[in-house]
């Protein structure tokens, strides 16, 4: 299991978590320190997943021995055997196989495994510069110093004890006073990522040493690094030019990689590079026409939000979206069933993949560049299972018609308009175990669902899915001209009755 305490670390910590997570670490257990940046939302969506226990520690006094230990008995109650105490800023590499592969073959005997670090070189200070922490820091030290110029003391992993106790900076362990004996190479060491911004690094500061000097348990000499660094520049007014210091310049940069000094170190850039999305978008295709598709797919693309296309082929295959920046799910047969098998399968592969949510998004429909971002703040904000948005209603030609007049987020909300969220994945298999005659009403019938089990659900006044009308009654309903090549109104009503007479509730 793995530790880990934190305060604003927003802009590193989803990454920090789901590489250990991939590591093999089994479980995390957090405490948060009264984070404002949305860190503590973070590690909410892990605890959720089942993955994290979450501790929280409001008062700002960095009592890092105390609250460490304290996780680092819990995982010891909770069986781990190893157990690996980090910071957010610290990613623990194995050299061969995983962390968990590594820490199996150490010996029994073997109570405390010793692991150097290194720190990447903090980036060229601009604050314009949104992009990862792992695009813009690929130049990492050979060996890294204190601040008193010795290399830095390495961190330890121990084996799990009920009575272990840990020392402040989380460098050593013991038990009843004894300090645990370590080997110092397991083939693993960390790479280490301390300072991403100069933003972050005056947040660093100011925050820990602030709460250092609140804390009466802890000595002076805790933390004497961000200590003199408050005294002699933050309070100074020079931060901003220490923290240029900290980098050498391009001609000594050239000059230190030639003697190896510096290492050009891109494995954080390849491991982190590629994260999957919180979101998937699952669309099920059947004969839409390709351009349709591509008018879709691009709307999924374009989101402010990042998300994992899942395209699934009803029967009836696209070679070309093979090509596409998506996932190509290819059924051998159509289901028959306006895509609702379509829409599980593609749900259930992007779960597997470790997604968050699950959004539904029809073939000749399209998103608004901001529809996941509203819908999953909106989840997040208020730690809702389900979210829904209204839906604008377009011609074939996809000329906007106007808002729907038909959603009402008790009785009908389509379902391109829907994002589910891990407390609500229990409900989607409903998309297949529904009657025959349920798929023509099957977003009525998912909102039933939803309603029944109680879960918290949030909608949103905002009309940011585009939904190509097919059919004749929409155009009616709207006061509009039927064009041609508009299909007729479905038999909704004797699907209905069908439901009602099945001993189910009016829809």
């Amino acid at each position: 299991m793995l530790t880990l305490l934190c305060r604003d670390e927003a802009d590193i910590l989803e990454s920090m978590l789901r590489f250990h997570l991939a590591q093999g670490v089994d479980r995390i257990i957090a405490t948060d320190n009264g984070s404002v940046d949305g860190s503590l939302e973070i590690l909410k969506r892990f605890e959720r997943r089942g993955q994290l226990t979450l501790l929280q520690e409001p008062e700002h006094t960095h009592d890092q021995a105390v609250w460490v230990t304290r996780m680092a008995r819990m995982a010891a109650a909770m069986g781990a055997d190893w157990v690996i105490n980090s910071d957010a800023d610290e990613f623990w590499w194995p050299e061969q196989g995983s962390l968990k592969s590594s820490l199996t073959q150490v010996p029994e005997s073997i109570k405390g495994v010793l692991v150097e670090r290194t720190n990447f070189l903090p980036p060229v200070r601009n604050i314009a510069d949104k992009t990862p922490f792992y695009q813009r820091q690929t130049l990492r030290e050979r060996v890294s110093r204190n601040s008193l110029g010795k290399p830095l003391p390495p961190k330890l992993i121990h084996r799990a004890h009920a009575g272990i106790e840990i020392s402040d900076g989380n460098h050593g362990a013991g038990v009843d006073g004894t300090p645990i004996s370590a080997i110092e190479n397991a083939g693993i060491e960390i790479l280490h990522v301390p300072i991403r911004s100069y933003a972050q690094l005056e947040r660093k500061i100011r925050q820990g040493t602030e709460a250092l000097q609140r804390n009466k348990r802890v000595s002076a000499g805790i933390g004497d690094s961000w200590r003199k660094i408050y005294a002699n520049h933050l309070s100074q007014g020079t931060l901003p030019a220490y923290y240029d210091s900290l980098r050498p310049k391009p001609a000594a940069l050239a000059a230190q990689l030639v003697r190896g000094e510096l290492i050009d170190d891109r494995r954080l850039l390849k491991a982190l590079g590629n994260p999957l999305p919180r979101v998937a978008v699952i669309t099920p295709y059947y004969k839409e026409p390709l351009a349709q598709l591509r008018q879709c797919h691009d709307s999924v693309l374009a989101q402010s939000e990042p998300c994992l296309h899942v395209l699934v082929a009803d029967g009836h295959r696209r070679r070309r979206i093979n090509h596409w920046r998506a996932e190509h799910v290819r059924l051998p047969r159509s289901h028959g069933d306006i895509g609702s098998t379509p829409r599980l399968i593609g749900s259930y592969h992007a779960i597997g993949l470790g997604v968050d949510a699950v959004a539904f998004l029809d073939g000749d429909n399209w998103y608004r560049p901001d529809h996941i971002a509203s819908l999953l703040a909106e989840m997040d904000q208020h730690q809702a299972d389900f979210v829904s948005s209204s839906r604008t209603l377009c011609r074939l030609d996809g000329t906007v018609m106007g808002p729907c007049p038909l959603t009402d987020p008790e009785r009908f909300i389509d379902t391109n308009a829907m994002l589910f969220g891990r407390g609500s994945f229990h409900l989607l298999h409903q998309w297949v175990l529904m009657p025959p005659y349920g798929h023509l009403i099957g977003d009525r019938i998912m909102l039933h669902h939803l309603k029944n089990a109680g879960l918290k659900r949030q909608h949103l006044n905002q009309v940011s899915v585009f939904y190509r009308c097919a059919k004749a009654g929409l155009y009616r309903q709207m006061k509009e001209p039927i064009p041609e090549g508009v299909q007729p109104r479905p038999d909704y009503e004797t699907s209905f009755r069908q439901w009602e007479s099945d001993g189910q509730p009016p829809l």
